[in-house]
């Protein structure tokens, strides 16, 4: 298994009322519905449940992302269904003082042996840029 980490990204706000906005991802519809036109277009139909995040995807159908741990003010880990790989993702808090908190999130995938010489070379840049910009989107989504 390999981990992609973003750059932790620091929030000024207090560990439990970031994990408190991003728990239920059912929140998310609203927060999805304030977006710009363009942006919002670019998610495509993504669906939010308490538990999942449903991405339609043209030749895999329907990947989910659904909830596969919760530590109260500290993580929350997501799973993938339907994937063409094995992947994991998570969302890492760490309280720095009260009202400071340090944002990480991770993408692990395992990516049989077989295919790591094919498709490891086009798929990693792809991994490490994702990562990156779900460890923005979380840091972006708390601040609404």
């Amino acid at each position: 298994m390999t981990s992609y980490k973003s750059q932790p990204k620091e929030v000024d706000m207090a560990a439990s009322a970031i994990y408190a906005r991003i728990s239920d991802f059912s929140k998310f519809e609203d927060l999805v519905a304030k977006l710009p036109e363009e942006v919002r277009s670019q998610l495509g139909e993504v669906k939010f449940t308490t538990d999942t995040i449903v991405i339609p995807h043209n030749m895999l159908g329907e990947i989910t992302l659904r909830v596969s741990e919760r530590i109260p003010d500290k993580r929350i880990a997501l799973q993938a269904e339907n994937a063409p790989i094995p992947m994991f993702m998570a969302i890492n808090l760490e309280a720095k003082t009260p009202e400071l908190t340090e944002v990480q999130t991770a993408i692990d995938v395992d990516i049989p042996a077989m295919l790591k010489p094919m498709i490891g070379p086009k798929i990693e840049p792809m991994l490490k840029q994702s990562a990156e910009k779900f460890g923005e989107m979380i840091a972006n989504i708390v601040k609404i």
